[in-house]
């Protein structure tokens, strides 16, 4: 396997595998600058984009596609595809793979793809894809099956925003669903709770009520542990400065940032990255448990 950096992009990698046994041929996650172009291409295996931010426009067998954040663009082996002239800064996930080995492993996994551009919503798609950044730039034990399984996680949740059809088994409250679903997917957001109460009509004090009682833990302690988490993931996968990891998750600066990290995991971002204690050392101050204003639910 090699990582490398394209030219031309803001962050990012690229990273060419091409692993008989998992199926991933490549992977990557990357920013995109407003100037940079994919050019037209094609696979020998179904290529997956999952759209994280920003807004672009793709042409995949003649037919063009508007991608969203949260957007799956799955594209069928050789057929042309590209980025339809410029777009704005946008972030991407994106892996190509031979469904044949997944399905060796798992033939239940055997649902047919259709023969064009899978194109819909996904959000959930984003764990999945996570976990397979994460094998790819971490040196960790049981390499070779840890690749397999996120490979094998990854076409699950494709299958899944395929034919979603979920049936919830554990009782819980649709308003408290609903929040749950946007806290986990746009976390990037700067919710507030009455912006999160307006999305299910119901009064602030109310939702945040609910919320805990379902969930054992506040909105905006929640929206935290799920930003804090993705934060651990970029400072150990990218080289993001910390100011732009902070925006990237919805901060309104790079010292609330470091407070509300070093709150949850005690250490800062810096020392997170570079594997050493923090101590006495901090990134923008330590006033507390910053988990954001009076009205903020996280940011």
């Amino acid at each position: 396997m090699s990582l490398s950096r394209p030219d031309g992009l803001r962050a990012g990698f690229h990273a060419e595998v091409h692993d008989p046994v998992s199926g991933l041929v490549h992977a990557g996650e990357q920013w995109v600058p407003e100037r940079f172009l994919i050019e037209p291409h094609e696979h020998p295996v179904w290529e997956i984009y999952l759209q994280l931010h920003g807004v672009t426009r793709w042409v995949a067998g003649g037919e063009s596609y508007l991608l969203q954040p949260g957007h799956l663009f799955a594209v069928p082996p050789k057929l042309e595809h590209h980025l339809a002239g410029r777009s704005g800064n946008h972030h991407f996930y994106f892996a190509a793979v031979d469904l044949d080995p997944v399905v060796r492993r798992h033939p239940s996994l055997a649902v047919d793809w259709p023969a064009v551009v899978v194109h819909r919503e996904a959000g959930e798609l984003a764990y999945a894809f996570a976990q397979l950044v994460r094998e790819l730039t971490t040196r960790y034990e049981y390499a070779d099956t840890g690749l397999s399984l996120a490979v094998d996680h990854l076409v699950l949740a494709v299958n899944r925003a395929m034919t979603p059809t979920a049936a919830p088994q554990l009782a819980i409250h649709p308003a408290v669903r609903t929040v749950k679903r946007l806290l986990d997917q746009e976390f990037d957001q700067r919710w507030t709770l009455r912006r999160l109460a307006d999305r299910v009509g119901l009064a602030p004090s109310y939702l945040a009520e609910l919320f805990t009682d379902h969930l054992g833990q506040p909105p905006h302690r929640y929206l935290n542990e799920r930003r804090i988490d993705r934060a651990r993931q970029l400072l150990d996968s990218t080289d993001l400065t910390i100011t732009t990891i902070a925006h990237s998750l919805g901060y309104s600066s790079s010292q609330h940032f470091a407070r509300t990290f070093r709150s949850h995991t005690g250490t800062t971002p810096t020392a997170h990255r570079q594997g050493t204690p923090a101590g006495g050392a901090s990134d923008g101050g330590d006033r507390g448990d910053a988990d954001g204003d009076a009205d903020d639910v996280g940011a």
